[in-house]
């Protein structure tokens, strides 16, 4: 079901401040993990030591969720669910933390089929991040809810059921995925043992612009994947690329061509799902397999980025399956690829030939959250509160260790001069 809101001059709009923002960078953080989902801020006055005198604000949030905040020049946007099955989503000053709005856009649970007790205390349909430019806000839910709502009042402008529309979701854990925003389309990959495609939708609409099954061969919980697309530029043209189902696939974000894809992400494992993300620097593109439990059954796979068609025999540049992460996205930066396994042991990789650089632990403790990289330094979030900042570099040298009270599942957004963190209930700005 689709429904529309119109308003006069929204393409507009839509077109100016999607130009605006990316001129801005530093100052916004309109997506997961960034504008491309690569997870790396251009900011160079990020805080790195922390405490409570650190603390810009904090507010608690009503109902529970795990998405992270997206932040553009009007304020920062979060999602959450409140224990009658209300969706909503929630605008605050990044200056002080003050409401700006909230706007219930629905009721629903998450589509998952496992065992509640797998999932329920971390896990629920406020997981997927929101996308924002300085007019909209996008959000979409683990129900199949997906809005458009207005950044500056929280008016809906349109509304998408991608279960009504697009197919019921069969996925153990819940939909998790968060959509991407490219140019004018919003792209939104769903990998499940049901429904399993991905999709461009115009961004002012909700209108379909292209689709693709995705179906491949997988075992069990291997057609299951809670990555999100991410964005590289090769030879100067932008790719969509895509991990899940044993595969990492390319498309071209305009037409949803197929430019190039690969096998071999499925482990040895039933619960060979995909969580983490791809991610690219240095003309390499690397995909990440589940590792359930930490058991060693995971491993990463790099690719050479200028490929065509099937590059399983021409691209693959190495393997490594040692303290792989299961749920947190690396961050490849400079050449080299850093991991944090869900243990809180990272490691240090030549991202051009998989050589092992470093591996240390962390004082994370257990980590689901994805890293983030700022000014230099690296960022991991352990969900007990505990951030980790160590450098971007051949040493991997731990400049400081903060603490902060509540559960931290969701990644950071760095953003100018601060650093804005979600807890399972609240939401926190760091100041330097």
């Amino acid at each position: 079901m689709r429904r529309y809101f119109r308003f006069t001059s929204t393409s507009i709009a839509l077109l100016v401040m999607l130009s605006y923002v990316s001129q801005v960078g530093a100052q916004t953080w309109g997506q997961f993990r960034g504008d491309s989902g690569l997870g790396v801020s251009s900011s160079q006055d990020l805080p790195v030591k922390w405490s409570d005198d650190s603390v810009a604000w904090s507010v608690a949030l009503p109902g529970q969720g795990n998405s992270s905040p997206a932040v553009n020049s009007v304020g920062v946007y979060v999602t959450s669910q409140t224990k009658d099955m209300g969706l909503h989503v929630l605008a605050f000053s990044s200056v002080d933390g003050k409401p700006l709005w909230s706007k219930k856009v629905g009721e629903g649970l998450l589509a998952a089929k496992g065992p509640a007790n797998l999932y329920a205390h971390r896990h629920n349909a406020a997981t997927p991040s929101p996308i924002v430019d300085d007019s909209n806000v996008w959000a979409f839910f683990g129900s199949g809810l997906l809005v458009c709502l207005d950044a500056k009042s929280g008016a809906l402008k349109w509304e998408v059921d991608m279960v009504q529309e697009y197919g019921a979701y069969d996925i153990t854990f819940g939909m998790g995925s968060t959509p991407r925003l490219v140019d004018d389309k919003l792209i939104v990959s769903c990998m499940t043992k049901g429904a399993s495609y991905v999709v461009a939708l115009q961004a002012k609409n909700g209108e379909l612009v292209w689709k693709h099954d995705r179906r491949f061969p997988a075992k069990d919980d291997g057609p299951d994947a809670y990555s999100t697309p991410t964005i590289v530029k090769v030879n100067g043209q932008q790719q969509l690329i895509i991990t899940g189902c044993d595969h990492i696939n390319a498309y071209a974000p305009d037409t949803g061509d197929q430019l190039w894809y690969s096998s071999g992400l499925q482990i040895a494992s039933p619960y060979g799902r995909v969580i983490a993300s791809p991610v690219a620097n240095s003309g390499v593109v690397v995909g990440t397999s589940a590792n359930p439990g930490g058991g060693g059954l995971g491993h990463i796979m790099a690719w050479k980025l200028g490929g065509k068609g099937n590059v399983r025999d021409s691209a693959v540049l190495w393997r490594h399956a040692k303290s792989t992460p299961d749920s947190s996205t690396p961050v490849a930066l400079n050449g080299m690829l850093f991991t944090l396994a869900d243990n809180g042991v990272a490691t240090c990789l030549d991202i051009k030939t998989g050589d092992v650089k470093w591996v240390k632990r962390l004082a994370t403790g257990t980590s689901y959250a994805s890293l983030v990289a700022g000014g230099g330094n690296i960022y991991a979030m352990g969900i007990n509160g505990t951030a980790v900042v160590f450098k971007a570099d051949e040493t991997g040298a731990v400049v400081a260790t903060n603490k902060l009270e509540g559960q931290f599942y969701s990644t950071p957004a760095l953003v100018g001069d601060k650093i804005f963190l979600r807890a399972y209930e609240k939401l926190v700005a760091i100041k330097k």
